[in-house]
């Protein structure tokens, strides 16, 4: 009897651990196309969420290797929604989910920005928008949508139309 259970027990052990790291590796999220899937699995707060179009518009990196993908929702046709998606990158191109944040604070028609790591990571998806001014830095918005990462929390920030007048 005490053979017996001297083999089942460390075969018990394979198994569970194997099982383990199936379950571990099953769970990895995939490339972008996986980020979107898993968005979609977490959005709470929105009807067609099935169907709707999806797009990433951009990440903040912190650690080298925590993100925060900002998901957009909708087309040219519809109104947007913006859902920053937190991961930890394991390896090149595969994730672990961390957190979908469903509520990132606007400052503005399709500027919104949410409380990452020390800091606050932007999206700007306004094209009237020219300019982020933290402090008293500029920062040139160069495309939108545009994510900008400030690796701390400022006091000041404001964003600028292209005539330097701010938008609200």
């Amino acid at each position: 009897m005490k053979k017996k259970l001297l083999i089942c027990i460390p075969i018990l052990l394979i198994i569970i651990f194997t099982v383990c790291i199936l379950v571990a590796k099953t769970s990895l999220i995939v490339g972008e196309e996986g980020l979107i899937k898993k968005a979609r699995k977490e959005i709470k707060n929105l009807a067609e969420v099935e169907t709707i179009e999806m797009t990433i518009a951009g990440k903040s990196t912190i650690d080298n290797n925590r993100h925060m993908f900002w998901i957009i929702t909708g087309n040219e046709y519809q109104m947007h929604r913006y859902y920053p998606l937190e991961v930890i990158e394991v390896e090149s191109g595969k994730y672990k989910f961390v957190h979908l944040h469903n509520v990132s604070t606007p400052r503005g028609q399709d500027i919104f920005f949410e409380y990452f790591g020390r800091g606050y990571s932007f999206i700007i998806n306004n094209p009237k928008c020219k300019d982020i001014v933290i402090n008293e830095t500029v920062i040139p918005v160069t495309s939108i949508p545009f994510v900008y990462y400030c690796p701390f929390a400022p006091n000041d920030y404001y964003f600028l139309d292209e005539n330097g007048n701010r938008l609200n």
